[in-house]
């Protein structure tokens, strides 16, 4: 049998988890998932569709920020019977997503390894894991922490997660719901309804009618809701206190049967056949002569499994705690407790430790008493290098980098640690780790480090796509060289540098002036992360007044440490003079435009940095929560768990401030006079921003969808869709004030090709998208929040933006001249948006489904062959860019500064963005084309530094369908 344990992620000062995946036949095991776990699993191709156990060592959002998002996309791939393990407050943390995770077949398991319960144990065929509870110096731990926890309270929570993510199947009823998945694939996501009116309906049929649950308290809905019954989002959760508990492992992996001796079974008379397999697998067997022989006769002893140890060690705080710990002493040497069985048995320790925990003398001498043969793994940010993994991402952010450095930002990143390993051990099995790198337990100890990928530095990357030149001149470039037929004598930077002074009265490499609108996309992709876009993300730093947070998707605060640098400044970043803690620190308005997890994971690592960095001083800060209601009761529900400064969370509900859809009185809000507490928090948020209007607008997406503006008294005004339909709420807001947006910052999840997903998971095309900036008398509109699918350009075609039309305002673009479009009479019927105040509480829940590797490769395929000769034609942009009169549109990307300047130039330079595309879904194609069809569990070919490719013809099969790779799976 061979068994492996493979690091996922190893601890920087970017990330401070250490995640790692336990592979046993075909069975997988995650211990911690830490936000942006996934999205490595994306990258590396390290499938987790088969886990079965999932183990986290705290229960805080640094080791668990990537589960829910997991437990997600895990439900909707049809796996189920999954057990999630871990510490005091897990079910707590579980039942408190219950606002936007409702996935009852998933059949979860939850083992919440409680400190003196001797059953806090997990075994399987496979594997046995043993817990070990460690604290800080000077806690004494409450009763309540200690053994099984039975408490009316415990059962109120059980009550909840089974609600949400069902109860464990046997066998038989896990594989009828795999094949069920199967099935519902074939005909389609949507061939079933996935609204949430049906998904609560369902839950509601799990409601228990009895006394005790009619007596519990029950949460208030929003306002327009009270008419409906109470649902499973409504019943309160029970208090609960954190826990600084942190949790080590000792796992044992299945018994090595005994090798078996052919030449004793001959010996005894027997012959090659099916006698000797049942003697192997330890039956006894009768020879023709009536003779009995016994497996202990030809097959060798049955050797223990082997065991890994994964200690977690946050601060040197927890060390004593660690090293005094009896269940580590028979692991040992020079104890009374040595055991040399278990000494044998044990091959490998992962160490997952906190900042200064490596350096301290205590920690040093207790992992010199372990045998001499074990191997360690030192998973600590003073040794591991705070190197970027997507390497997929920055191989385009440099293409983009290299046309105009000031928006498209490099991200932070270095192959470099702070100390060298010599500085812990000079013993020759004591390794730091990387992603990819495996440990194999069975049939032989060993390390493997051939499959570990090089990662390239953000510096390295751009050099690659910087053009041939003397190193003295390498500073002053900032564009490729033009092919020769291309007619562009000036880079991107170049080109646009009059328009930049101006459009803001500063030049391009100037840092951002008091007042100025600039947006920043931090994640730019929908649903799930993927490998080019992170989910939904944006900042606005206010110089002068505060940062602004919309939306925060899943590793949120990992990308914004990359693009605005941690703990030093990021030198790229040439528009925002911040660090990661300056920034934090002044954010004063959080916005969440809905529920859906895509955009809101992101939110509780935030707030815990915002938190630890703002708490101390004699002026503590304060920041202004504006989100659907469910958010605020998750996020009290979760402060129970850790500290993340609620206290100082002033907290405004959307509904609350919904601007009124009647254009004549478009400066009062729907709920103004009955929620007079409101308007102090929002002066106070409007002074701290020096805003001089906050509004939002009820669109269509989801239940409790909204879109918001934001009006300075600079003059600029900021329009976010969150995620949508075209909506006429949307539109009213955007000419409420009678003040145009200056920037509109619009989802166009999909393509024009795709509307029917579009009308099905309720988002915008892109030609919808430019009509509503048109509606809405826009300047600017940036385009984000796009399905990971396609890693292309947008592309709108003016028959589509001129067909949309709205019930409440018609058709929102005229004809230029009066004339009449084809798209009357063709598409306008297709492209019609019924739109309703009503509507976004009977909108579908959006799956969170990966996009399928056919469909990913299908896209990009067509996008390739779409695009042309390497040259390059006019875009359907370029060609109708004309139509637009003064609309200015650009495409976000992640990690990118758009002012209303770098809009109004984008236009200009698509051409030698579409160039960069096409160069990397070459290089993306033949990655895929070249990776072995059996190439699994994190096993990619080494690529040291991205090879050129051949200019051939995408291959598609018959239907446009595309050869299947794993790119993104």
């Amino acid at each position: 049998m061979k068994w492996y344990v493979q690091v996922v992620k190893p601890s920087t000062y970017n990330q401070q988890s250490t995640s790692v995946l336990v592979q046993i036949d075909s069975q997988r095991y995650l211990f911690n998932c830490g936000e942006g776990t996934q999205r490595l699993g994306f990258e590396n191709k390290m499938r987790m569709s088969k886990i079965s156990a999932i183990f986290l060592t705290r229960v805080d959002w640094e080791t668990m920020g990537g589960l829910p998002g997991m437990l997600l996309t895990l439900a909707d791939t049809g796996l189920g019977d999954l057990s999630v393990c871990g510490g005091h407050n897990l079910t707590h943390a579980l039942a408190a997503t219950r606002h936007f995770i409702m996935r009852n077949k998933l059949g979860l398991r939850v083992n919440e390894m409680r400190d003196g319960d001797a059953t806090a144990a997990f075994q399987d065929k496979n594997l046995q894991v043993l817990p070990i509870h460690i604290y800080p110096d000077g806690y004494a731990m409450p009763n309540l922490e200690l053994g099984p926890n039975e408490s009316t309270e415990s059962q109120v929570r059980k009550l909840l997660v089974s609600r949400a993510f069902g109860v464990p199947r046997s066998d038989e009823e896990a594989d009828k719901r795999r094949k069920q998945h199967v099935d519902q694939q074939k005909k389609g996501y949507y061939a079933e309804k996935c609204d949430g009116a049906t998904m609560e309906a369902l839950m509601q049929k799990l409601e228990d009618r009895d006394e005790e649950e009619a007596s519990k308290k029950k949460r208030a809905r929003s306002p327009d809701l009270n008419a409906r019954p109470v649902q499973i989002s409504d019943v309160s959760l029970p208090k609960t206190k954190p826990t600084p508990a942190a949790l080590c492992y000792i796992a044992q992996g299945p018994d090595v049967p005994g090798k078996f001796d052919v030449k004793a079974a001959q010996t005894l008379g027997l012959k090659p056949g099916p006698l000797y397999g049942k003697l192997t697998r330890g039956e006894s067997v009768t020879t023709p002569d009536g003779t009995v022989i016994h497996p202990s006769q030809c097959v060798g002893p049955t050797k223990a499994g082997g065991i890994f140890i994964i200690v977690d060690c946050p601060s040197p705080r927890y060390i004593d705690s660690l090293v005094s710990s009896p269940q580590f002493a028979p692991f040992l040497t020079s104890t009374e407790a040595s055991d040399e069985g278990k000494q044998t048995q044990l091959v490998l320790v992962v160490h997952s430790l906190g900042p200064d925990v490596a350096l301290d003398e205590r920690y040093k001498s207790w992992v010199s008493r372990f045998p001499s043969h074990v191997h360690h793994m030192l998973s600590s940010p003073e040794f591991v290098p705070d190197a970027n993994p997507f390497q997929r991402h920055l191989r385009v952010q440099a293409s983009m980098a290299a046309l105009d450095p000031s928006v498209y930002v490099l991200p932070q990143g270095s192959n470099h640690p702070e100390l060298p390993l010599s500085s812990f051990s000079d013993n020759a099995n004591v390794s730091v780790p990387s992603s990819l790198a495996i440990f194999e337990i069975e049939p032989k100890a060993n390390l493997d480090t051939s499959k570990v990928r090089t990662l390239l530095t953000p510096e390295e990357m751009l050099e690659q796509k910087m053009p041939a030149q003397p190193a003295s001149n390498m500073e002053e470039t900032t564009a490729t060289t033009p092919s020769d037929n291309e007619a562009e004598p000036q880079s991107l930077a170049e080109a646009s540098s009059t328009d930049m002074d101006d459009a803001n009265g500063r030049s391009p490499q100037n840092e951002q002036s008091v007042g100025e609108l600039i947006v920043c996309p931090i994640g730019t992709g929908s649903s799930v992360p993927g490998i080019y876009r992170n989910v939904s993300a944006n900042i606005v730093s206010v110089e002068g007044y505060g940062g602004i947070i919309l939306d925060c998707g899943e590793s949120t605060v990992s990308l914004l440490k990359r693009f605005l640098g941690y703990p030093l400044r990021n030198t790229h970043n040439t528009r925002i003079a911040q660090t990661f803690p300056e920034f934090v620190s002044t954010i004063k308005l959080l916005y969440i435009s809905h529920m859906h997890a895509d955009h809101h994971l992101g939110a509780i690592l935030l707030l815990r940095e915002w938190n630890k960095l703002t708490r101390s001083g004699l002026n503590r800060s304060r920041m202004t929560i504006v989100a659907p209601a469910r958010f605020w009761t998750w996020i009290c529900d979760y402060s129970g768990i850790e500290d993340i400064g609620l206290e100082r969370l002033d907290f405004v509900c959307c509904h609350d401030i919904r601007v009124s859809t009647d254009l004549a009185d478009d400066s009062s809000y729907a709920n103004w006079d009955r929620f007079s507490s409101v308007k102090s928090k929002v002066d106070r948020l409007a002074s701290d921003l020096g805003l001089v209007d906050i509004k939002t607008c009820s669109v269509v997406h989801c239940p409790w969808a909204y879109g918001l503006s934001l009006t300075h008294s600079s003059g600029w005004k900021l329009v976010y869709s969150g995620d949508t339909r075209p909506c006429a709420n949307l539109v009213t807001l955007g000419r409420a004030g009678r003040k145009s947006p200056t920037i509109l910052l619009h989802e166009a999840t999909h393509s024009d090709d795709l509307l029917e997903d579009a009308k099905a998971k309720r988002h915008t095309t892109v030609s919808e998208a430019v009509a509503m900036a048109l509606g809405m008398g826009a300047e600017n509109l940036l385009m984000t929040h796009f399905s990971q699918r396609c890693l292309s350009l947008p592309r709108w075609k003016w028959a589509n933006v001129h067909a949309v039309r709205l019930t409440r305002y018609g058709k929102l673009v005229r004809s230029p001249g009066g004339q009449v479009d084809s798209a009357e009479s063709g598409n306008a019927s297709a492209m019609e948006v019924v739109d309703d105040d009503d509507e976004p509480e009977e909108a579908v829940e959006e799956p969170t489904v990966q996009d399928d590797v056919d469909a990913a490769k299908k896209e990009l395929l067509l996008e390739l062959a779409e695009s042309g000769s390497e040259s390059g034609t006019a875009s359907d942009n370029e060609e109708q860019g004309s139509l637009l009169g003064g609309l200015n549109v650009a495409s976000a990307f992640d990690l990118s500064a758009y002012s209303p300047g770098d809009i109004a130039r984008f236009q200009k330079n698509t051409r030698r963005l579409h160039k960069a595309m096409r160069a990397e879904l070459k290089l993306f194609i033949s990655e895929q084309e070249n990776a072995s069809d059996d190439d699994e569990g994190g096993k990619p070919k080494q690529q040291e530094r991205p090879a050129k490719t051949k200019d051939t013809k995408p291959r598609l099969r018959k239907g446009g369908n595309a050869k299947r790779g794993g790119g993104a799976n």
